[in-house]
């Protein structure tokens, strides 16, 4: 749903306390109730059919409430003295539009009159001797790439899918195939319809090849990061047998609080590139870690309510967490979301955010926040097997080799002056639930890379013993900061630089 759509509900957050010092959801209500009595005796007194709970964090008390017809103001004027208000807000996963996007968020379909239409259908394979039928890929067909005009869809269990054009259609400029899993993009220009459809073979993921973080790190080794704890607050993990839970909750409004499960792939990804106990080039940054997962998304809903992410991130750290990773926001600052990563910092816990993918000159929130190691991402030249599609990424400026191969700043990622850090986020290999592995790109996959470096990190120092407060919070960033590798990039792309 479009979040501007969405019923407008307030978070209120009592005076900070914590685990099982938090004041219980009802005690919140009734500090409410008692408030609003005492500050406005002419208002009707808040009853249960005038301010409606949604849900509560556990974490430390804070609830979500359906406000009805009052207003924000009228609810700040009758708050509890310390407590926290903020109108609830939505944050979305950090991928990366594609380039036709920038003309709209959406194709723009195309007109066909009634009865002039054709089917026209597209075969996804593995390209191989078995030549395997690939479900899950989305196609994306452009009639007019200029003007953004053009359809997709998921192809089926058979790996197809058809789609309705005009008979008088009869090339394509374009014809793009994204696999969700076991390949990697492709893309033909200035395609004709064939009578018959079309069959594209994509490139097939192998366990042999490095990706961009093989390449750059190497294979991590298997112990990496022991005896460290990572949140990661994202649309679930797994299931996948190299992915190991330790914990985690959900903070969803309807769903069940142990529903960690992903139903989308984008918390599992971010999971396996973290924490995934894979052998060679697919294990995670830091294998060994105590991972949580923390599922804020609701099933099918491509926006998370800044309740559920505040309420995870509080979570994580009440839960031990060291460190909490982020591969989400947008351009709004909220105050509830600030109150929790300041509630993380005071308990030892640093956030690690992604900084967006707009290609925009400031990174968006939670990643602006001071407290927030804010990653941005780059790409690697010649990262990619032959026929694989990803040169919609390549940007500007080039750095220092790495090795044999010349980093860029990936053209989706936002820059700015609050970077901490700068890690590879173009054509990342990782866990999909159900066994899966795929690729992606995304501020979203540089972030749990800084994530697992650090992790890693971590594990080896003296800070990892230090007492759970703000300056143990403070001595991690220096931490990840101090051995950071400068790529020769403005300081406003790389922070300090790479992810070390």
């Amino acid at each position: 749903m479009d979040p501007t759509r969405r019923p407008r509900r307030l978070i209120v957050i009592p005076p900070a306390r914590a685990g099982k010092n938090a004041p219980a959801p009802a005690a919140t209500m009734r500090r409410l109730q008692a408030a609003a009595a005492e500050k406005r005796p002419t208002v009707p007194r808040m009853t249960p059919s005038t301010l409606k709970l949604v849900t509560s964090s556990p974490a430390d008390g804070a609830v979500l409430l359906d406000i009805g017809r009052r207003s924000i103001d009228e609810m700040r004027a009758s708050a509890p003295d310390g407590a926290t208000l903020a109108e609830e807000q939505w944050y979305r996963l950090e991928r990366p539009a594609r380039p036709w996007h920038k003309l709209s968020e959406h194709l723009k379909a195309p007109r066909i009159a009634a009865g002039r239409d054709q089917a026209w259908t597209v075969t996804v394979v593995v390209d191989g001797t078995a030549r395997q039928r690939l479900a899950h890929a989305l196609v994306t067909i452009l009639l007019d790439e200029e003007k953004g005009t053009g359809l997709e869809a998921m192809t089926d269990s058979r790996g197809r899918v058809s789609f309705r054009l005009g008979r008088g259609t009869k090339r394509l400029d374009a014809v793009e195939v994204a696999p969700l899993h076991s390949g990697w993009p492709v893309r033909l220009s200035n395609v004709e319809l064939l009578r018959g459809g079309l069959e594209i073979a994509v490139p097939a993921l192998s366990s042999r090849t490095p990706d961009a973080r093989g390449l750059i790190y190497g294979k991590p080794a298997a112990a990496s990061g022991k005896g460290v704890s990572v949140g990661v607050v994202d649309t679930g993990i797994g299931p996948h047998d190299h992915l190991k839970l330790s914990g985690g909750r959900n903070t969803t409004a309807k769903e069940a609080t142990r529903l960690l499960r992903d139903a989308d792939g984008h918390g599992s990804h971010v999971a396996g590139v973290i924490a995934a106990t894979a052998g060679g080039w697919r294990r995670g940054e830091a294998s060994a870690v105590s991972l949580h997962a923390y599922r804020v998304f609701e099933a099918g809903d491509p926006f998370a309510s800044t309740f559920a992410i505040q309420a995870a991130i509080k979570q994580a750290a009440v839960d031990g967490c060291d460190l909490v990773n982020l591969s989400l926001g947008d351009s709004l600052a909220d105050e509830a979301v600030r109150d929790a990563v300041e509630f993380a910092w005071a308990r030892g816990c640093v956030c690690v955010a992604a900084a967006g993918n707009d290609g925009a000159d400031e990174v968006d929130y939670p990643a602006r926040y001071p407290k927030v190691i804010a990653v941005s991402a780059i790409g690697l030249d010649n990262a990619w097997p032959a026929g694989a599609y990803l040169e919609w990424t390549l940007g500007e400026p080039r750095g220092k080799p790495i090795g044999k191969h010349v980093p860029f700043v990936a053209q989706f990622s936002n820059r700015g002056r609050k970077l901490g850090l700068t890690a590879p986020g173009v054509a990342i290999v990782s866990t999909l639930f159900g066994n899966r592995w795929g690729v992606m790109s995304g501020t979203s996959m540089a972030t749990p890379i800084a994530t697992g470096v650090l992790a890693r990190r971590l594990a080896a120092s003296a800070v990892l013993a230090m007492p759970r407060d703000a300056r143990r919070s403070a001595a991690i960033v220096r931490l990840a900061t101090a051995h950071a590798q400068d790529l020769g990039f403005p300081a406003r792309m790389q922070g300090k630089g790479l992810a070390r």
